[in-house]
């Protein structure tokens, strides 16, 4: 269990930002909004998820990393506000509704519910209190209703069709989880089908901005990829810092993986693409999209065992051999996405030479 949810929680991490990223490289104002939000969500979750992580694979377990748990939920609280905040933007500028008491609702209840998660009453460097929990969280359910109803009367809308039905199971699991996981421990889980929902709703507006596969966008994947290596090369490095260690660890060879694989590959390919055609660019779809999904899944496994070799402390708090097998099924992934590619590459200029 505790292996599937960090693997899932980093992965989750990775595409959010990274998808985020990506759409702030778009010249849309819109395109750029969406994008912050993404990156709001996905930074403000790793404040709460990494340490989730951490305390998954650290004998020391979840009771030593209470106070980061703790003070994680509320920065995640506080981002999360932020992300709809910014999404209520996002549907006013898409379906054109610019009604200002819908505006002004929004900000207030937003307002409210930020000052509410920064309480003392909360009681964040002891565990947090269940009935605050409750408390701030209504002005927050009362957000998502209305976002829910305004987005599903908007769905026949370009960029808006799935997002009141993904916001409303976003909400459908979480609630439950802030009402009742104190008394059945369980629901916890119900934070991953959750946790899908945040990814749709990037998917979906990633989706509608970026929409033909141009070179530009594979210039564009590589500036993503070089910002992306650079933050797993800070992460590395403050990371170990924190933890005082000087040994070699997967952590350390994560950035120059995304940074060559990443950044160059697809600074490469987008070199060959430059004088194809509409069709023969096309063509690379398909295998680009595998080679990307292997890699960003490379990542993933290489932060998890990164982060393992750093808290476990020699211990065997996960099965390592597991660990090693599911990061074989991303190279795998990775070298078939990357070989598939290859040879498009070459059936499309053997063609062209033809030509």
């Amino acid at each position: 269990m505790g292996l599937g949810e960090s693997l899932f929680d980093l992965t989750y991490l990775i595409l959010a930002i990274g998808m985020g990223v990506r759409l702030l490289l778009e010249k849309n104002k819109n395109a750029k909004l969406f994008g912050l939000m993404a990156v709001i969500l996905g930074g403000g979750d790793a404040f709460h998820l990494i340490p989730r992580v951490i305390s998954h694979m650290s004998p020391l377990g979840f009771e030593a990393h209470e106070l980061s748990l703790s003070y994680g939920k509320m920065i995640t609280g506080i981002t999360m506000t932020i992300f709809y905040l910014l999404f209520y933007f996002y549907y006013r500028e898409i379906s054109k509704d610019k009604n200002d008491m819908k505006k002004w609702t929004i900000i207030i209840l937003s307002v409210v519910r930020i000052i509410l998660v920064i309480l003392p009453q909360n009681k964040w460097s002891s565990g947090g209190s269940y009935t605050m929990g409750l408390v701030r969280n209504i002005p927050f359910l009362i957000m998502g209703i209305l976002l829910i109803v305004w987005s599903y009367k908007n769905r026949r809308t370009e960029g808006l069709k799935h997002m009141g039905l993904l916001i409303f199971l976003s909400f459908l699991f979480y609630l439950p989880v802030v009402i009742w996981v104190d008394k059945i421990p369980a629901l916890g889980s119900l934070m991953v089908p959750k946790t899908l929902a945040y990814i749709f709703i990037v998917l979906e507006g990633f989706k509608y901005f970026i929409k033909d596969f141009s070179p530009d966008n594979l210039f564009n994947m590589s500036i993503t990829y070089a910002v992306m290596g650079l933050c797993a090369g800070v992460f590395y490095r403050e990371f170990t810092k924190y933890y005082a260690f000087t040994k070699a660890t997967h952590l350390g060879k994560m950035h120059v993986h995304t940074l060559v694989l990443g950044m160059l590959v697809m600074a490469v390919f987008y070199l060959f693409s430059k004088n194809m055609n509409q069709a023969e660019i096309e063509d690379l779809k398909k295998p680009i999209i595998i080679y990307n999904v292997g890699l960003v899944f490379t990542m993933a496994n290489m932060m998890l065992l990164g982060i393992y070799e750093v808290v476990s402390e020699g211990s065997q708090t996960l099965n390592s051999s597991a660990m090693e097998g599911i990061s074989g099924l991303g190279h795998i992934i990775l070298g078939f996405g990357l070989l598939y590619t290859l040879l498009k590459l070459k059936k499309l200029s053997v063609r062209s030479i033809k030509i």
